[in-house]
């Protein structure tokens, strides 16, 4: 038989009791100073279901009351279930740092304090991977599972209302350990410029660089773009169309971090990347033409020979890319260490910098949200123009390399100086029209591949 107590410095009423596992703990209720015979009714029915719990386990029935372990293996195979990417690593939350301290509650006797008290714990406790306290930003993560577990059991029946949300007081402000390493997380213009052009990297990567560096896509974004998703025929810049994404954690291609559809305007310099590559460099690659569903940048064919998981299309995980980037771009370029991630705030420093509108980078290109009714798929026309003038203020030339023959294009030196620049409808047809010649010559290079280069059309 359990007990009903207060603490010191408080009316609260607590009450000791035996978990279905044998373990006492010490629960808060939802009573106070003078509301003793109510508290110990409340225990009473408490234990009465715990008995029954354990009657049931001990009979192999699982209609019992929901005990919180039940709940997170129940819960865990229902995400997996309806495909949610992250359900290992939630599960694993759930396994090591809610089981052991609330695992034999009842779901239904689960209250804010329980909440409250188990972050405590979480958040002065060593991560067992890393020996080091967790860092805020994990901990909100954490807590954004356990809520969201709590409120589907509302759903499901067994909790009659969710525990009230945690914040920055409990689980701490979402600040970063070293305030002043994001003042340092990016790539200078030169080295940008030095990225997409240096022959010290090879061509597909490259590529890979080019598109997060000029259209602001992240690696699994740009790991899940398809030929077909490149409109080079639009006007006044052709488009990429930005889906789907590519997790490598579950090697799966799914929906992009927000769930959003964007079109993506092809800055100049970008086009004619993708029109060198798709002309000569992807074929060289992998050793036949691409076509409309082929990835735009997959793996080199023996990576994609030596992957473990051979079941799916050669994707090219971010954890190669940051292989790649780590242990042999920035040595061959001989720079600082810098994130292979830090590409796409890159791409909005430099053309906020460059003029751009802020507003418009990042509601259209970068951080576009999901629609929400139909009327927002009539949000066409003038708009798109009006993003490809900001997207193109961005001022990112491909420098030619000395030790690699690429195609020169067109383009403007500074923004407002009309003495030396091409329009922005200029560059872009030059892009579209290498994509989409059929008559060119072959030249060599030094790395012996050949590329092709359009003839241009009498009048065009």
């Amino acid at each position: 038989m359990g007990s009903i107590h207060t603490r010191k410095g408080t009316t609260k009423l607590y009450a000791k009791t035996k978990t279905v596992g044998g373990d006492w703990v010490q629960l808060p209720t939802d009573f106070h100073q003078g509301q003793e015979p109510e508290a110990e009714r409340w225990l009473e029915g408490l234990e009465r279901d715990v008995e029954r719990e354990r009657a049931a386990i001990a009979a192999g029935d699982t209609s019992g009351p929901m005990t919180v372990r039940r709940w997170v293996d129940a819960w865990s195979d229902e995400q997996r279930d309806r495909g949610v990417v992250d359900w290992k690593r939630n599960k694993a939350w759930l396994v090591d740092l809610v089981v052991p301290e609330l695992g034999e509650l009842l779901v239904r006797d689960v209250r804010t304090q329980h909440v409250v008290e188990l972050f405590k714990k979480i958040r002065t406790a060593p991560s067992k991977a890393t020996g080091k306290v967790r860092a805020p930003r994990t901990m909100h993560n954490i807590h954004g599972v356990v809520h969201t577990m709590l409120r589907d059991a509302v759903l499901a029946g067994h909790l009659d209302h969710a525990p009230e949300s945690l914040d920055e007081r409990q689980l701490g402000r979402k600040v970063d350990a070293d305030p002043e390493w994001r003042d340092s997380a990016q790539f200078t213009r030169d080295e940008v410029q030095t990225l997409i052009s240096s022959h010290k990297i090879p061509l597909d990567r490259r590529v890979a660089y080019a598109i997060e560096l000029l259209a602001g896509a992240r690696p699994g974004e740009a790991a899940a773009l398809r030929w077909r998703h490149y409109d080079a025929n639009k006007r006044p810049l052709g488009g990429l169309r930005v889906a789907r994404s590519y997790s490598a954690r579950v090697d799966l291609e799914k929906g992009t971090k927000t769930g959003s559809v964007k079109m993506v305007p092809v800055h100049p310099t970008l086009a004619a990347i993708l029109a060198e590559w798709k002309l000569t460099g992807w074929e060289a690659m992998t050793g036949r033409a691409p076509t409309p569903d082929d990835l735009i940048i997959p793996l080199p064919p023996a990576d994609a020979a030596a992957r473990t998981n051979k079941s799916g299309e050669a994707f090219r995980p971010d954890y190669y890319s940051r292989r790649r980037w780590v242990d042999e771009d920035l040595p061959a370029l001989g720079w600082r260490h810098r994130r292979h991630y830090d590409t796409r705030a890159t791409f909005v420093t430099l053309a906020v910098d460059d003029g751009a509108s802020v507003q418009i980078i990042r509601d259209r290109v970068t951080h576009t949200k999901p629609r929400r009714d139909g009327f927002d798929f009539y949000d066409r026309g003038d708009h798109w123009i009006e993003t490809c003038r900001e997207v193109a203020k961005l001022k990112i030339i491909r420098p030619r390399d000395p030790h690699d023959n690429v195609i020169a294009m067109p383009m403007r030196a500074v923004a407002g100086d009309d003495r030396s620049r091409t329009s922005d409808d200029e560059a872009a047809q030059f892009g579209a029209a290498l994509v989409q010649s059929s008559k060119s010559s072959a030249v060599s290079s030094s790395s012996g591949l050949r590329r092709r280069v359009s003839n241009p059309r009498p009048g065009g």
